[in-house]
Parts: structure tokens; C-alpha cells; sequence
């Protein structure tokens, strides 16, 4: 460590990160921006090695290797540190990451210019003026040059300090603002009076020289040259990135819609026993839906040609709603929805569960960690190196739970997944990060599951993603937690939230392992057995539970103050669990046994909370004073994914 004190470091920044990642409409949008950004600051990073950096954040293998290149996922971080031997280094290696940043964002930006929009930017109002103007000014750097204080590994309280002073544009942008990036103008350049048909020959002239799926017309999507580097950059990738990219990053021009995440555990089923009705109903559709999700397909062991329809084919919905439209232009496709039911019966009326999942995970407390390496003497290069170790092993546990990586670097995850191995990959990703670090009691991992219809907005998904990691899991919950959000209606109907141990089985007191409780609930029927908790046991319970304690506790993502005894909750779930029982199956178990049964319920309607700082003798611990139905709605609507028994309330 005094070596490290001894070295001047160079702490550089990238943003805005939220404004460039977070604002996507599509699957790939958000993977174009997550790419994108860890590229580019591997440029910068890559420019300071050079100068004769050695990075301390992140951990770099190929030190002077843009190593983003050979990789579809992005797993560098917007902020990076360096050490050098003097100032003078650090100053000039700054100069360069800056000016290479600058560079490889212009190279990147004329690719797209170059294929798509000069072709038709003098159909436009200023489009070029536009252009130059967003592409120049979008990018945020900040940087900072210091000392580390005794015993640290970085200049972080300088970063930190850094960040409070920022350089804030106070320029508001003209004219029609861009659909996903609100602050920023769509580049056509034509609005006011008399320009709106202008404006519409300009996006439908652009149309046409585009993959209609990446520019819907008559869409009303009207972009900004931020957003349509975002989209039209993966086609573009081998002019903007360079002729020595993988395969797989040129192959990125097609990603799985949320739609087909949803529908692929069905898809996979119906290969086996409805194969000619897939052919029949696809044959049929492709009129109206693309073959988009070929690349897709293909990644995850679906080589049939049905198979590569547009996600939402497979879901009533959306051919009734396409039905519809054909309808108003006076043609006709009635076919289709009869066999599309045709398929569900032949597939035993089993439809696809139209819920998908995204998922962030973060590592806890880094500093924590630091100083536990430190006092076992195993700091410094070793924390880098096992959280490089991690992110190089997310996209091989993503993948084996057919899901897709978005970003992995470091201790930060971000993948999208189908529902119903979403849980399983999270507690896998918990479980290999805390082996990266020699299960080291302070290398904890928290993370976020969102289960949302495929319609839903994927910025409002990815955005109740983050609060649930941040606000529920970490802050709430007290780190080393799962928070679990499923999205229905308006937004979410259900939030709740436990430590890793409790949701292992590893508490005494727990309900045992999440999983195995899941297990004991039932889908949508209500004539299931009765020794399970279907679906008219739960709603009399909670019905019983808000009189008696004259409170109506419904309210999703809240816990209600309770002062009843939990043995007089158990007694009461107990004695209506066991008058639902056959007479001969009662008089065989006695009340005791059952009440086993039940405790467990009760268990998962408490707020738990990890608290290792404050109470070490009380690590994790259930308030029992609190109470909420959003643990059985979030164990009965995972035991519906599981059996593939979703209501599509859309």
C-alpha cells in the first residue's frame, strides 16, 4: 500500500450515463447504450495506459488492449483510475484520453451519418446544424489528479469532492424534442405552424432507407441524433468501431425483443408437441409479423423457421389488435387468431406466460471489503482481480438461464431474462461473487428482479429496477438482499424483499428455502389441492386478517404497523387451512403438524432486515410489527411462472 501512496492517480469520468443508457424504447437501444458507453471509455482508458498508466479501477488484464472489441457486452465502467509516477504523466495522459474519447465518438457518430442521415439531411431544416450541434455537446468528462490519503487504494474523496462541481448547460434545445431523449431536438429541424407534413416527409424519406423494424413508419417516433446513433450504430459497427471487431458484435444488429424473452420457455415447449400448428399459424402470420427474432432463436437452440416470428405474435393481444388494424384498412386476416388458438389447444391450453424479467445486481459496501482484504492482507491488485473474475463469469451464468447480458463489469449487472429462470440466475450471480472473493464474509452482492409485461415501457421497467436495487434492497433491506418488483396495471403491484440468507434457508426462523416455499402455492385455480395455498385460502386469509386488524394493509411496496401477536395470526391461518381439508386428511394430521405448514406464510408477510452494523447479535431479524400480502403475491405469481399459468391482464 505505500507503494500505491507514493504513485499520482488520475480518477476520469464519462457521463451522463442515466441520459445515454437508461432512455431506450428498445431491447437494443438500451444494449447499444451500454455498449457504446464501455467503449468509449475504454478508449479513454486505454489512452492514459499508454501515457504510461497502470489502472487500479478497473482490473485490466490486456493493460493497452481495447479489449471491448472482442466482446458484445459491455463491462467497463464510466469511471476509471490510473497511477503514475508524476504529475506531469497523469496531466498528459488526461489530455489524451480526452482527445482519443472525442475522436472514436466522432468516428462512431459519421458511420451513422454517413449510411443513413446524409442521404436525405437536405430534406431538413438545419438537420446537419442539428447534428454537429447534439454530437459535439452530448459528453460530460470530469477528471481529477491527486494523492491517495494513508491507507487507501484510490483518490475517491477527491472524485467525490469533483463531482460537486459541474459544469451545467443552460441552453434548452428548439423546436420538437425527440421521443425517447425529451430534453433534445428530433433532427428534421421543422416545427411550428404549416411544418408538420415536412416534418413527416423528412422521417418517412429516412424510413425508407431503414429496416422498417428500427424506424416504424407512420410511428410518430422522431429522433435525435444521440438516439439514432443508439439505434442505427449496430449496423454500422465495422465503419465505427473498426474491421477487427468479433463476429458476435457484428451480429448485434438483431436482439431479442422483451415480447420473445416473454414467450421463448413456451416456444421451446410447443417444439415438442405442436409443431405442424406452429408451422400453420406462422405461415400465416408473416404477413403481418416479421421474422426479427432469427438471431435470437438461433442463440438459444431454436433453429425452426416458426420460431423466428416477431415476439408478439405469440400473444393474443397483439394479433387481435393487428386484426383490428388490418380491418380499418379494408383488409382482412381472421385466420390468424383461430390458429393461434388452435395452437394453444394443441399445446393444452397453454399460452405464453407474457412476463418477462430484467436484472441489476450490485455489489455492497466496497469499502467494507477493502478494509477486511486489508486486514487479512490480501488489498490492493486482489480486489480488482476478483471482481474482474465475476464479470467475466455473469454472461456464461446469464446465458445457462437463457437470458442476455447488457452489461457486466465489475461488481454491476445488468441482463434481461425470461421469467422463469430470473430467480434462479440471481441467486447463482450471488453465489459466484462471493466465491470470487474466497467467500469472504463482507463480499456481498445485492440485486433487483423486474417482472414486467412485455408491453410496458423499458425505461419505466429499467427505472423501477434501480429503485428496487437501490431504495428496497440496499437501503431498505440492509444490503446482501434480493428485492423482487412485478409490474401490473399501472406500475408495480407487488414489492418485496429479503436477505440472501433468509430466501436461502439459512435462517432459523425463516420459512425455509424461498423456492421450496413457492412450491406450496397454486396458479390461478382455486379447486386445487387443498393442502396448498391456492388462490381462495390466501384472498379469505387476507380478508380475515385486514378486519381483524382493522386495517385494509393492501398497499403494494408497504409494510403495516401491526401490535397483534404472530401466534394469533398462525392459529387463524391454521384453523382455516385445516377446515378446508377433507375430513379424512384432517383427522390424520394433527393441528400442530399443519400449523408447520402455515407458520411459514406468516413469516413471509414480515418486513426482514439485515443489520449486521447496528446489532450483530441480531444480523437478521423479521419486524414483527410489520405485515404485508406482497410476499404471497410474489410467491403465488412465481409459482404461476413456474407452471406457465400467467393471466394476461393487459
Amino acid at each position: 500500500m505505500s507503494d500505491l501512496n507514493n504513485k499520482v492517480h488520475l480518477s476520469f469520468t464519462i457521463g451522463p450515463v442515466q441520459a445515454f443508457v437508461a432512455q431506450a424504447r428498445r431491447t437494443r437501444d438500451l444494449w447499444a447504450g451500454s455498449w457504446l458507453l464501455s467503449y468509449l471509455s475504454e478508449t479513454a482508458l486505454v489512452a492514459a495506459e499508454k501515457v504510461g498508466g497502470a489502472a487500479v479501477i478497473p482490473h485490466r488484464g490486456n493493460p493497452g488492449v481495447i479489449t471491448s472489441k472482442q466482446t458484445a457486452v459491455g463491462g467497463i465502467p464510466n469511471h476509471f483510475e490510473l497511477m503514475f509516477d508524476s504529475k506531469e504523466d497523469a496531466e498528459n495522459a488526461a489530455g489524451n484520453s480526452l482527445q482519443v474519447l472525442r475522436e472514436a465518438w466522432l468516428k462512431i457518430a459519421e458511420a451513422v451519418w454517413k449510411r443513413y442521415i446524409e442521404p436525405v439531411a437536405d430534406k431538413g431544416d438545419q438537420t446537419q446544424a442539428i447534428w454537429d450541434r447534439q454530437v459535439d455537446n452530448f459528453w460530460e468528462t470530469s477528471w481529477v489528479i491527486g494523492v491517495p490519503r494513508e491507507g487507501a487504494m484510490t483518490i475517491g474523496h477527491l472524485t467525490a469532492a469533483r463531482k460537486n462541481l459541474r459544469n451545467v448547460s443552460t441552453k434548452v434545445e428548439p423546436g420538437v424534442k425527440c421521443s425517447l431523449m425529451g430534453s433534445m431536438q428530433e433532427i428534421s429541424g421543422f416545427f411550428g405552424r404549416g411544418n408538420r407534413q415536412k416534418q413527416k416527409h423528412f422521417w418517412d424519406d429516412l424510413q425508407k432507407s431503414i429496416n422498417s423494424l428500427e424506424l416504424k413508419k407512420d410511428s410518430g417516433e422522431r429522433l435525435c441524433a444521440i438516439a439514432l446513433i443508439k439505434r442505427l450504430f449496430p449496423h454500422v459497427v465495422k465503419e465505427a468501431v473498426g474491421n477487427d471487431v468479433c463476429e458476435e458484435l457484428t451480429e448485434q444488429g438483431s436482439w431479442p425483443s422483451t415480447a420473445f424473452f416473454a414467450a421463448y420457455p413456451w416456444l421451446k415447449e410447443i417444439r415438442k408437441v405442436a409443431v405442424s400448428e406452429a408451422k400453420a399459424f406462422a405461415k400465416v402470420a408473416s404477413s403481418d409479423y416479421q421474422n426479427s427474432e432469427r438471431r435470437a432463436a438461433k442463440d438459444l437452440g431454436l433453429h425452426d423457421d416458426w420460431a423466428h416470428l416477431d415476439g408478439p405474435a405469440w400473444f393474443a393481444s397483439s394479433v387481435k389488435q393487428e386484426i383490428a388494424k388490418r380491418k380499418s384498412e379494408n383488409k382482412s386476416n381472421d385466420n390468424m387468431l383461430a390458429l393461434l388458438n388452435k395452437l394453444y389447444k394443441k399445446a393444452g391450453d397453454k399460452k405464453p406466460v407474457p412476463y418477462y424479467a430484467m436484472l441489476l445486481m450490485d455489489g455492497d459496501s466496497m469499502g467494507k471489503l477493502l478494509a477486511s482484504m486489508k486486514a487479512s492482507g490480501s488489498e490492493g491488485d486482489n480486489l480488482s482481480k476478483s471482481l474482474g473474475q465475476f464479470s467475466e463469469s455473469v454472461q456464461a451464468i446469464v446465458g445457462k438461464h437463457n437470458g442476455r447480458t447488457i452489461y457486466a463489469g465489475g461488481d454491476d449487472v445488468m441482463a434481461l431474462l425470461p421469467a422463469n429462470t430470473a430467480f434462479s440466475a440471481a441467486g447463482s450471480l450471488s453465489r459466484k461473487y462471493a466465491e470470487c472473493f474466497n467467500n469472504n464474509a463482507k463480499a456481498t452482492l445485492s440485486g433487483a428482479i423486474v417482472f414486467a409485461h412485455w408491453k410496458f415501457p423499458l425505461r419505466q421497467v429499467l427505472r423501477e429496477a434501480h429503485h428496487l436495487l437501490d431504495d428496497v434492497a440496499k437501503d431498505g433491506t440492509g444490503r446482501d438482499a434480493l428485492a423482487i418488483g412485478i409490474m401490473q396495471g399501472g406500475g408495480l403491484n407487488a414489492v418485496w424483499s429479503a436477505p440472501w440468507k433468509v430466501i436461502r434457508g439459512e435462517k432459523d426462523d425463516a420459512f425455509g428455502k424461498l423456492s421450496e416455499l413457492i412450491e406450496k402455492f397454486t396458479g390461478n385455480s382455486s379447486d386445487q389441492e387443498i393442502t396448498q395455498f391456492n388462490a381462495s385460502f390466501l384472498y379469505m386469509l387476507r380478508d380475515r386478517f385486514s378486519r381483524l386488524l382493522n386495517k385494509p394493509l393492501g398497499a403494494s411496496g408497504s409494510y403495516g404497523e401491526v401490535s397483534i401477536d404472530a401466534d394469533l395470526l398462525v392459529a387463524i391461518a391454521n384453523a382455516e387451512y385445516r377446515r378446508r381439508m377433507k375430513r379424512k386428511e384432517r383427522e390424520k394430521r394433527s393441528p400442530e403438524e399443519t400449523r408447520k405448514e402455515v407458520e411459514p406464510l406468516i413469516a413471509l408477510s414480515r418486513k426482514w432486515v439485515r443489520d449486521a452494523d447496528r446489532d450483530p447479535g441480531k444480523e437478521i431479524q423479521a419486524d414483527s410489527n410489520t405485515f404485508s400480502f406482497d410476499g404471497w403475491r410474489v410467491a403465488r405469481f412465481l409459482k404461476q411462472v413456474e407452471d406457465g399459468k400467467v393471466n394476461d391482464h393487459e
